[in-house]
């Protein structure tokens, strides 16, 4: 499978950035947690995380929604990014791609963790000004990882937004521009190879976006020349804005996990709880302790009872969102077949926010692989689920 960049899978960057980030914060922060003001189940929070992740009984309106609902819809692959948003709301085979291309209220951009997402285009400006406080792009362990050196990363910074103007250019094209304006012929290579790494500091800081794809390659534009507004936002309004996102589709959860989550400082996580203040409510999971945006806690404490059963793809944001609670959500010793090496997530079967099996597709016939036996009523559910995504429907 190949994707959106037109190579074999990109897993590399998110190991390597999810490892960075994860030892950057491996000590607890210092954040205040108040006593917790309620206790939940396990249980009770993953039925009420399938209806924050539109996977429930309510959908969302458009590809736009989905994306601000769930935080950004992971698009590694280009595929399963379009599936993830059509099973959440009515959107067409080409609706996706329109959003990007046509009407552009969404960008392909490198955000979290530095791997690819679809974002709404009016938040690009928040998740850039929280992005741009970054600073790992310019130390040296990083900067000798990729072959270049500081003072190159910010010649190519300073460079992006004269060479990309208001032009759709493909990679070899924004190099040659760069190399010429840079002078650096060296960098060629790194500039030119498909994991972007030189180019995602410039995605942090808004100088990029992906465009339009042209044939199998990829494009870039300057997101302030292809959207049609941007606002400036400032770093702290903004980072408050991605947490109570983040929390509102993946809580409870800590500053801790919301630096890990963001690819984003520890002391910038925990001031942003810190001045959230009231705005959040504390919350014991089973003993671990953690926060959500206080207008969720009545529906976090009384999720709907229906049964939900449903069939997600490669990475889809709900199991990306669950990978630090695999232990947990996965039925039985089966989380290596969910989070595989090299930073692959597999297609899976969840059940009322469990997952209980992996699935794929082989010449339009889907075979799931249950981790243990299912009750009568989810087979029916499993099964209706498995002829929609073999008619195309799902």
């Amino acid at each position: 499978m190949s994707t959106d960049e037109g190579s074999t899978v990109a897993t590399k960057p998110e190991s390597e950035a999810t490892s960075a980030a994860s030892g950057r914060s491996g000590a607890k922060s210092a954040v205040k947690r108040p006593r917790p003001e309620a206790t939940a189940s396990l249980a009770q929070v993953l039925r009420w995380r399938i209806e924050r992740h539109l996977l429930g009984a309510s959908r969302g309106t458009d590809a736009v929604a989905v994306a601000r609902r769930v935080g950004g819809v992971h698009a590694q692959l280009a595929a399963s990014a379009v599936t993830a948003i059509r099973l959440r709301a009515p959107v067409g085979p080409d609706g996706v791609e329109h959003a990007l291309t046509g009407d552009r209220t969404l960008v392909k951009t490198w955000a979290a963790r530095g791997t690819l997402h679809l974002l709404a285009a009016a938040d690009l400006p928040t998740w850039v000004a929280a992005m741009s406080t970054r600073t790992r792009e310019t130390r040296g362990a990083w900067l000798r990882y990729h072959g270049v050196t500081a003072g190159e990363m910010a010649d190519l910074l300073a460079a992006i937004p004269a060479a990309l103007g208001e032009d759709v250019l493909v990679r070899e094209e924004l190099a040659d521009r760069l190399v010429a304006l840079t002078g650096r012929a060296h960098l060629r290579e790194a500039l030119t190879q498909g994991w972007g790494a030189v180019l995602k500091p410039a995605a942090f800081k808004g100088l990029l976006c992906f465009g339009p794809p042209r044939g199998r390659n990829v494009t870039f534009v300057a997101p302030r020349a292809w959207l049609s507004e941007w606002s400036t936002v400032d770093t702290e309004t903004a980072i408050e804005a991605l947490i109570l996102d983040h929390l509102g589709a993946y809580g409870p959860a800590d500053p801790d996990e919301l630096s890990r989550w963001l690819d984003l400082s520890p002391p910038l996580a925990r001031r942003g709880f810190e001045r959230l203040g009231e705005r959040l409510a504390w919350v014991d999971v089973d003993g671990t302790v953690g926060a959500i945006p206080r207008e969720h806690l009545p529906a976090l404490l009384d999720p709907p009872t229906g049964h939900v059963v449903r069939l997600l793809p490669a990475f889809d944001p709900y199991v990306v969102g669950s990978l630090r609670q695999l232990d947990r959500v996965v039925e039985g010793p089966n989380k290596e077949l969910v989070s595989r090496p090299q930073g692959w997530v597999s297609p899976v079967l969840v059940v009322d926010g469990r997952i209980l099996g992996t699935w794929r597709l082989d010449n339009g016939a889907v075979t799931v692989e249950q981790f243990g036996p299912l009750p009568r009523g989810t087979r029916r559910a499993l099964d209706a689920q498995r002829m929609a995504l073999a008619d195309g429907a799902g």
